[in-house]
């Protein structure tokens, strides 16, 4: 334990050398109590995929708990993050660990037996089911890995069968990276099947591009929309300092323009982060809290954005 302690200031003593991230601007920063990130990448990642992690599960943890965040939800395209987090909650504790299962080609594609497993992993920390990401047929047709949801129109019998095992649980849905069509017809049959906790993974980021009156309509069927802190929109990669001297970041107008719009009640904030080079989860969260708050969001708002939506998410109170 001493060793991963040890590892883990070696990690932080090293942000201190990323561009823009100094300890001026953590210790201004605004306070992350009750805090939650529903989206946080971590490593060990596979080498099926082609980028890299900056932190392991551990090591995001620690960090989360170190600026006094209530929680994170480990998330790995390619396997389930359950059994991780129930391990990770015994090693950091004081913080909220959770983790899901994406289903991508890993996995089995739309595989409710791996679903309702990854619901049964011991310690309950399961909560997220992702809709497939990175093998998504919508994004990638020709992919030998393609994993549909829906045909001619229509969800497959076997998404209507995971829909079920989410209600049964009452675990959290993510539409992932299918279509912005195959999403809403996912929403509506989630609802249809009992799943009470759903957000559409952000539709404004990512190569997903959702119009507003689609983003509005997945709220009215019963649907909160992520806003994330890294990527297109924000930043073109991840969160920036664009004045050095008092920090202001670049959070993207295309953005905190529809947090306005759809209201900040259907708004989860999340980071997509743990990408080599980019500051850290916390460290973002900070950035992006100071920003709202100059944009003219109130501290409530933000709150429900950063902590009451995403523990309602996950089923906490």
């Amino acid at each position: 334990m001493r060793m991963r302690r040890l590892t883990l200031w070696g990690v932080l003593i090293s942000l201190g050398g990323l561009p823009g991230v100094g300890t001026a601007q953590v210790d201004d920063a605004p306070s992350l109590a009750g805090v939650i990130d529903i989206h946080a990448h971590v490593a060990p990642e596979t080498s099926l995929l082609n980028y890299k992690r900056a932190f392991d599960a551990i090591e995001a943890a620690q960090i989360a708990h170190l600026y006094g965040m209530r929680g994170i939800v480990l998330k790995e395209h390619n396997t389930e993050t359950a059994s991780w987090a129930y391990l990770v909650s015994r090693m950091v504790p004081d913080i909220e660990v959770f983790g899901g299962i994406v289903l991508n080609k890993a996995v089995g594609g739309i595989n409710p037996v791996a679903v309702e497993s990854m619901a049964l992993t011991r310690g309950g920390r399961g909560r997220v089911v992702y809709m497939p990401t990175n093998d998504a047929a919508a994004r990638n047709p020709r992919s030998p890995t393609a994993v549909a949801v829906s045909r001619n129109g229509q969800l497959l019998p076997e998404v209507l069968e995971v829909l079920k095992i989410v209600a049964k649980y009452d675990l959290c849905l993510s539409t992932g990276h299918v279509s912005t069509e195959e999403a809403l017809m996912v929403i509506r049959a989630a609802r249809e099947a009992g799943v009470k906790k759903i957000y559409v993974q952000h539709p404004n980021h990512g190569g997903i591009v959702m119009s507003m009156a689609q983003m509005k309509e997945a709220v009215r069927i019963g649907a909160l929309i992520e806003i994330v802190l890294s990527g297109e929109g924000f930043t073109g990669g991840g969160p920036k300092v664009i004045n050095a001297e008092n920090p202001v970041m670049d959070y993207g107008p295309q953005k905190l323009a529809d947090i306005r719009a759809l209201g900040p009640t259907n708004i989860v904030i999340s980071t997509d982060l743990g990408q080599p080079g980019r500051v850290n989860y916390a460290q973002a969260f900070q950035m992006a809290m100071a920003v709202l708050a100059k944009s003219g969001f109130s501290q409530p708002e933000i709150d429900i954005m950063t902590k009451q939506n995403p523990a309602r998410l996950l089923g906490l109170k």
